[in-house]
């Protein structure tokens, strides 16, 4: 059997590992909820940490599930930010017409101005086509 490429990052799980790890995650649940949780590593070590054990480099502990939730807050209004400053940054910059643009553009007018006088031009063919049948229809009647 072929070992698969980054099997020793997925080594499946014992029945006492997972557990343990429901009762981090819910005693780090608790901690949070009680409100003013203080841990004890420092905002670097509290970082590091984080990334080591959301790459499951390092075991999750206590500590982790008790700011899990501020995390994912931050991590959603951090996005939204991001969006916003995204939208009003393409808001603000209006770019200018290029010549190619530009060319495209006095394109679409000119064929929207030959259509509209084409239109003209046949109603008033057709008009005029009615009027001259009219009157050869009356010089008919006429005759006969």
């Amino acid at each position: 059997m072929a070992n698969k490429p980054f099997s020793f990052f997925f080594k499946p799980k014992t029945k006492q590992e997972k557990n343990a790890e429901a009762n981090k995650q819910a005693a780090g649940t608790i901690m949070a909820s009680k409100g003013n949780y203080k841990s004890p590593k420092t905002n670097f070590q509290q970082a590091r940490d984080d990334v080591l054990m959301d790459l499951g480099i390092k075991d999750r502990d206590v500590d982790y599930y008790a700011r899990f939730d501020d995390r994912v807050e931050r991590s959603k209004q951090a996005m939204e930010d991001m969006k916003e400053r995204r939208r009003r940054k393409n808001k603000r910059r209006s770019r200018a017409e290029t010549a190619a643009e530009r060319e495209a553009r006095l394109k679409r007018e000119a064929l929207a101005k030959e259509r509209a006088e084409g239109q003209k031009k046949r109603k008033k063919f057709y008009k005029e086509k009615g009027e001259r049948l009219a009157k050869l229809k009356a010089k008919l009647l006429k005759l006969v």
